[in-house]
């Protein structure tokens, strides 16, 4: 017998009952949290002791939902798992003004925007990803002269096409650039699983495509050095998960709606005064970047194979 329930029986006068001191974990959705009360014996005139439990537990329940979708961010998740989009889907901001990011590749009729402002851009490459289930991406522009690229610290553009108007259509929807072609000889993914897209640490980043945030989850490359992975899951294709990393500044959640090339997530992180970036050979900025790559995601009850036309 505890000593309030003496109290309770000794019909002493009723005290203030006190919050629960500790909260279970808020998931990285923020909408989950844990966390337990004990019960008072049952006594008719005990009714509005628990109409106060029921209401600081609304309240409790309120407050820290709030505060985890604020933390969401900043709370690094257990690895490899992957969260439920929120319930309550809301939309990254876009700028009315301003038109989304040119195509710069596809994935079957997929297409992959550019996660940078065309403008930005100091280099694109394409590489091998890490892992079985990378997805290879098609490249919507010619292969760079990689000699000269090189030599000028820079890729030079592709001559863009002139004349009809629908030539000028095509300028303004696909990009009108050059890529490298990189080889990682340690790794074990096909060639353009991968996108190495150039540009000077703090560029906005994009939303490479419209869809929605699975997770953004902190964690440290070559477990040494922080770093931020974004995944979206594209409308219509619930077998691709779109992986983003080397970002900061973190403007988006799980459950967050985006718009592809228009919708801000995050911005260049800064790497090339930590690790010797392959890029770098072909830029002047040290090769800082953003890359993107689509990973396979099994689909229960989906038999179709994701590889092929």
């Amino acid at each position: 017998m505890t000593p309030g329930e003496r109290r309770v029986r000794n019909r002493a006068p009723m005290r203030r009952i006190s919050t629960p001191s500790r909260l279970g974990p808020v998931r990285d959705t923020g909408l989950t949290v844990g966390g337990s009360r004990r019960r008072s014996p049952r006594k008719r005139n005990n009714r509005p002791v628990y109409a106060i439990i029921a209401a600081l537990a609304i309240g409790i329940v309120l407050l820290a939902s709030a505060a985890g979708t604020r933390a969401a961010r900043m709370k690094e998740p257990n690895p490899g798992d992957l969260v439920a989009p929120a319930a309550n889907e809301t939309s990254a901001p876009i700028d009315p003004l301003r038109d989304p990011t040119p195509i710069f590749a596809t994935y079957r009729s997929l297409n992959l925007r550019l996660p940078v402002d065309p403008g930005d851009v100091t280099a694109l490459a394409f590489h091998q990803a890490s892992g079985r289930q990378t997805l290879a991406m098609d490249s919507l522009a010619p292969d760079a002269d990689m000699a000269q690229a090189a030599k000028l610290k820079a890729v030079p553009a592709s001559q863009a096409p002139s004349g009809s108007a629908e030539s000028t259509a095509s300028i303004q929807t696909v990009w009108q650039g050059s890529v490298l072609r990189l080889w990682r000889s340690n790794r074990t993914g096909a060639p353009d699983t991968a996108a190495d897209v150039g540009a000077d640490p703090g560029s906005i980043v994009y939303a490479p495509v419209t869809g929605t945030v699975l997770q953004v989850r902190a964690y440290k490359l070559y477990s040494k050095y922080p770093d931020y992975e974004i995944h979206i899951k594209p409308d219509g294709w619930p077998e691709v998960d779109v992986v983003l990393i080397h970002v900061d500044d973190v403007s988006v959640v799980a459950g967050d709606r985006v718009t592809g090339g228009a919708s801000r997530i995050a911005c260049v992180r800064k790497m090339s005064d930590k690790i010797d970036i392959q890029l770098g050979g072909y830029t002047r900025n040290g090769g800082d970047h953003v890359h993107v790559q689509l990973n396979r995601v099994a689909v229960p009850g989906k038999l179709e194979q994701l590889t092929g036309s």
